[in-house]
């Protein structure tokens, strides 16, 4: 059998299905979700809002995620810390998080595979 002949009756390779990379903003969403438990408090964050962003050396994202949670000490202490906390997603970078007041949301810029810069 010629090469020609093998190749042709090759099975083709089985490749896993190519999927989709998941929406930053919610993927930020899950994780907050999950610090903010690991911190004691439950809260819901919804994505309000994303824009593009960029500077000289990084491309990201400006992130607005709506804050829905139950008054407790324990939030309000999650709320306190969140700005400075060091929260790993992946080969993205959390490069600063805002909270507002009014209305009680976060304000989140994101910087988009920063391992390859």
């Amino acid at each position: 059998m010629t090469v020609h002949a093998r190749i042709e009756r090759a099975m083709p390779p089985r490749t896993p299905p190519c999927r989709r990379p998941a929406d930053r903003g919610e993927r930020l969403a899950r994780t907050l979700v999950a610090h903010a438990a690991r911190a004691g408090c439950v809260v819901r964050l919804t994505v309000a809002m994303v824009e593009p962003w960029c500077s000289a050396t990084f491309s990201g994202s400006v992130i607005a995620l709506t804050l829905d949670a139950m008054p407790c000490p324990a939030l309000t202490r999650w709320l306190a810390v969140l700005p400075e906390a060091d929260i790993p997603l992946g080969r993205d970078l959390i490069a600063d998080i805002a909270v507002e007041a009014e209305p009680c949301r976060l304000r989140v810029l994101l910087c988009q595979d920063a391992a390859n810069g």
